[in-house]
């Protein structure tokens, strides 16, 4: 079985600035990256976060539809913030 590869804690705080400090393709980028290491997972998040693939606009759907359930529509601004933390 593939073992993914380890990430260091250096690399992570770098990423988590650089998505601080610039936008939502950067956040595509870190899930990019770990799932060229072998985080699977990342590709499902790049989907959210990208709004770009099948899953990740399936995932916004739902999110918004759980939302309305509640009672709560979601602005854009939610959604982005919810898409970027990932």
């Amino acid at each position: 079985m593939f073992e993914a590869q380890k990430v260091s804690v250096n690399e992570i705080r770098a990423w988590r600035e650089q998505i601080e400090n610039g936008d939502l393709s950067d956040a595509g980028e870190m899930y990019q990256q770990l799932a060229k290491r072998g985080y699977h997972y990342a590709k499902w998040a790049y989907g959210v976060a990208s709004a770009d693939t099948i899953t990740g606009n399936g995932a916004l759907e739902f999110m918004q539809a759980v939302a309305k359930e509640h009672h709560h529509i979601l602005t854009d601004d939610e959604t982005n913030k919810i898409r970027c933390a990932g």
